[in-house]
């Protein structure tokens, strides 16, 4: 089982359509996955989760915050796809948790109580992190085997990946086993050009800075039909069986699931 967080300092960068693209690309290809949504505007839990009347008894991330003995409490939500879902409350409950020992360790402990059944069920975790560097994003960063962090042209997106770097980096120094000296942050760090487009001078620049970095998994197009698959709730992948899409939306779609093939076998 892989664990891989989403990660953004700030919000708009893409970071939950991502989460969700490799989410529906793992099950394409008969993956097990189970998503965790940490992020209090429940972004990614809305998209699965539409009837909420009908998933109203599900256990939130919240409960498991609270209570991290509290076992497996995800929903299923598709044929090869769990949730614990987010909570608008998520922001008001962290701040309870201020006081708790080990309060950037909690989803940690969950695993680790729980990992042999996890082992069993899932071959991914994708974890939605929120846009903004609090103890929720330090809980899905000290847990997590792999962390991506989409970036797009602007004048923070550059910014944006020294920032991911040197929060991280603290968070090392903080999370460590006093027996061992080891930190509990394990996760390698990619970053992920993300809704760049081929016709402005911004983009361009964009690519050139970021093709330097050596932690690069690769970059990502602008494109509408990305917009698209998610107001039907679908992925890219599932329009690329139909009559929909030209050459270019296809070469796209191949372009991506290159990525997201370094992602699931990485």
């Amino acid at each position: 089982m892989k664990i891989i967080s989403f990660m953004a300092i700030k919000g708009g960068v893409g970071k939950t359509t991502m989460a969700y693209q490799l989410a529906k690309y793992a099950q394409l290809n008969n993956k097990n996955v189970l998503l965790i949504d940490l992020d209090s505007q429940k972004s990614l839990t809305d998209t699965f989760i539409t009837n909420s009347q009908k998933f109203s008894d599900s256990k939130t991330m919240v409960d498991l915050l609270n209570d991290p003995n509290i076992g497996l409490i995800q929903t299923n939500v598709e044929k090869g796809i769990d949730i614990i879902p987010s909570h608008q409350s998520l922001d008001l409950i962290t701040d309870l948790l201020v006081t708790k020992a080990n309060k950037e360790l909690l989803l940690f402990m969950w695993f680790v109580q729980n990992m042999t059944k996890l082992n069993e069920l899932y071959d991914y975790v994708i974890i939605d992190l929120p846009p903004a560097w609090n103890l929720l994003t330090k809980n899905g960063v000290a847990v997590a085997d792999l962390i991506i962090s989409p970036i797009e042209p602007s004048r923070f997106g550059y910014d944006s990946h020294q920032k991911v770097l040197n929060s991280i980096s603290a968070l090392k120094q903080e999370v460590v086993d006093p027996m061992t000296g080891k930190s509990y942050v394990i996760a390698d760090l990619l970053f992920l050009g993300n809704r760049v487009k081929h016709n402005t001078a911004s983009s361009r620049e964009f690519v050139e800075q970021i093709s330097q970095f050596s932690d690069l998994l690769g970059i990502v197009p602008e494109k509408e039909m990305v917009n698209s698959a998610m107001l039907e709730k679908k992925s890219v992948f599932e329009f690329s069986a139909t009559d929909r899409i030209d050459k270019n939306k296809r070469e796209f779609i191949k372009s991506l699931s290159m990525i997201f093939d370094k992602v699931l076998e990485g």
